[in-house]
């Protein structure tokens, strides 16, 4: 074998490996939603992700849930379901899920009422007339309330302290009547 035909054998492997390890590293399928929650029911797959995420306190977070068959991977459609929540403090939270456009997937909106950890769960059916089956339940951290004045511009305008101040009054005499002394 001459040295011009092992080189090339050489980098036709390099490149070869080069290419396999760069199609690894672009994972295929998409990247994953680092919030998603993905659950199981006997029956079917379900991944939740929360919008904004991390959910803050007093704020509307709308969930996006995703139902599949667990044996076929269709998306069921005309499904019912719910989102629950509760935390230490005893503060429960629940809502239905409405349709979206796309076939299998829905949303509800949930408002946590105090920042910290809650327990969150999920139930769903194919339809009305079967039994609702509930998932694992899983935590979720919710975030102090946002700051009323977060983002706010402070007024910069000088404040004139040489203007006497108005605001306060000063007792009038009657006209031609004499100050009091």
């Amino acid at each position: 074998m001459s040295r011009a035909t092992g080189r090339g054998w050489w980098r036709s492997g390099l490149l070869a490996s080069t290419v396999l390890l760069l199609a690894a590293c672009a994972g295929g399928g998409g990247e994953r939603n680092p919030a998603e929650v993905r659950l199981a029911t006997e029956s079917f797959r379900i991944r939740v992700t929360p919008d904004p995420s991390p959910p803050r306190a007093l704020e509307s977070i709308t969930f996006t849930v995703v139902v599949t068959d667990k044996e076929t991977g269709a998306p069921i459609e005309r499904g019912e379901g719910r989102v629950f929540a509760s935390n230490r403090d005893g503060k429960n939270i629940a809502n239905g899920f409405s349709p979206t456009g796309e076939i299998g997937t829905y949303r509800t909106t949930l408002n946590f009422v105090t920042a910290g950890t809650w327990a969150l769960g999920l139930q769903f059916r194919r339809d009305s007339l079967d039994v609702l089956e509930r998932t694992e339940d899983w935590t979720q951290d919710v975030r102090t309330a946002a700051d009323p004045w977060e983002g706010a511009v402070p007024n910069m305008a000088p404040v004139d302290t040489t203007r006497r101040d108005t605001t306060r009054s000063t007792p009038q005499s009657p006209e031609g009547a004499a100050a009091p002394r």
